[in-house]
């Protein structure tokens, strides 16, 4: 069927739509920077498995770190050229749901160099970065990942369940390799000077960080554990009721979504009173980005090009039904959620939540915002006013 486009028609209608466009305003830490380090090219795909691990700037990548003395192998990213005896603060960054390791920390250490050149204080030689990456076996059939490294299903990993793979290596939890990485940087002989660990996450990460800072048993070093969730799909709801309930979605207090069981045997001795007194005393920085973007398509204007328009909406994340009945939106479930803390159980006094004004679902617009820096690297804002609080 042949579509007539009257021209002044479509130029009204492109002009009343943009004039509505949520555009991103100027934001003082958006400024030309000493370094901006590009993405790392890597074959493959997130469900065709990754090809190699790339090489990354001032990153050095480690195909099989040992974790403890079980053997247990798994690749991580980790700056290159420190000095042990000189960091004084590590952050450990979660990948995406694409297990994008290398990109994720690439990421931070651009927001690393942004942060140096706003404020020279910082500095980077005392602050070590480290991307772990949670292969699955796509990634050993595309080469990405080598045959002895541990390996879990293609989004388990994210929950904290036991790996599937290598042969030998059984019932290892992705969250026990966290407790590897995090007691390696706080081990006092080889990091005298480290005063801080920020676990941080993004999206898929950010439900990682928020669920591990739950199901983490020991409380050893946690007055030095710091954890930033950023724009989490979905939530490990810390009540039993849901600002949506839906009868029809069996198990939806259950664990990712819920503290009423089902969880991975990382946590099994664990029950709602135990993670509650657990992960309300934990340091917990919340972020969510409240821009909201989606494109209208307005057709085949040209036999080879569709124009579109961006506008406000943060995108639906996780769409199962247990997640929809926190919210229909990142955002959303992110405002559900600070109520519900609030209505529930007081603001817990080591929790913070940063509303971060021009920004999406976008990692690294969260990481160099005033907000991300100041709780990623040490000391950033100094006296630089920025909006932070509770609902």
């Amino acid at each position: 069927m042949m579509i007539i486009v009257i021209p002044l028609l479509l130029a009204l209608a492109v002009s009343t739509l943009a004039a509505n466009v949520h555009r991103r305003p100027p934001r003082a830490e958006h400024v030309v920077r000493q370094e901006n380090n590009p993405d790392p090219t890597v074959g493959g795909s997130p469900d065709g498995g990754w090809q190699s691990m790339p090489q990354v700037t001032d990153a050095t990548a480690y195909p099989n770190w040992t974790l403890n003395d079980s053997g247990a192998m798994l690749p991580v990213y980790q700056t290159t050229g420190l000095i042990p005896n000189e960091v004084t603060r590590a952050v450990i960054v979660l990948p995406g749901k694409p297990r994008d390791c290398w990109y994720y920390w690439n990421a931070m250490n651009n927001a690393l160099y942004l942060a140096n050149y706003q404020n020279s204080s910082i500095s980077r030689s005392q602050i070590s970065i480290m991307a772990p990456c949670f292969w699955t076996q796509v990634d050993v059939d595309a080469g990405a990942a080598q045959a002895d490294v541990l390996i879990w299903g293609m989004t388990t990993w994210i929950s904290g369940h036991e790996n599937v793979g290598p042969t030998g290596v059984s019932d290892y939890s992705s969250f026990k390799a966290l407790d590897a990485l995090i007691e390696h940087y706080m081990n006092k002989s080889v990091y005298p000077k480290l005063k801080t660990v920020v676990l941080a996450g993004h999206s898929a990460g950010g439900q990682t960080v928020q669920r591990y800072a739950g199901l983490r048993q020991t409380t050893k070093n946690d007055d030095r554990l710091h954890f930033w969730v950023a724009n989490p799909g979905s939530l490990m709801w810390l009540s039993a009721d849901r600002p949506y309930p839906n009868a029809s979605c069996s198990g939806v207090d259950d664990y990712k979504y819920g503290l009423a069981g089902d969880f991975p045997a990382y946590g099994g001795q664990l029950d709602r009173d135990s993670i509650l007194s657990l992960y309300n005393s934990r340091i917990v920085n919340y972020a969510w980005g409240t821009v909201i973007l989606f494109t209208i398509r307005l057709g085949n204007i040209f036999a080879d090009q569709n124009a579109s328009i961006q506008q406000a909406d943060n995108g639906n994340g996780d769409t199962r039904c247990e997640a929809e009945t926190q919210g229909s939106t990142h955002y959303t479930r992110g405002q559900n959620f600070v109520s519900m803390v609030n209505a529930t159980f007081g603001w817990p006094a080591n929790v913070t939540v940063d509303w971060v004004e021009g920004v999406s679902h976008d990692n690294v617009g969260m990481m160099e915002s005033a907000e991300g820096l100041d709780k990623i690297v040490p000391s950033f804002l100094n006296q630089i006013e920025f909006s932070c609080g509770v609902l």
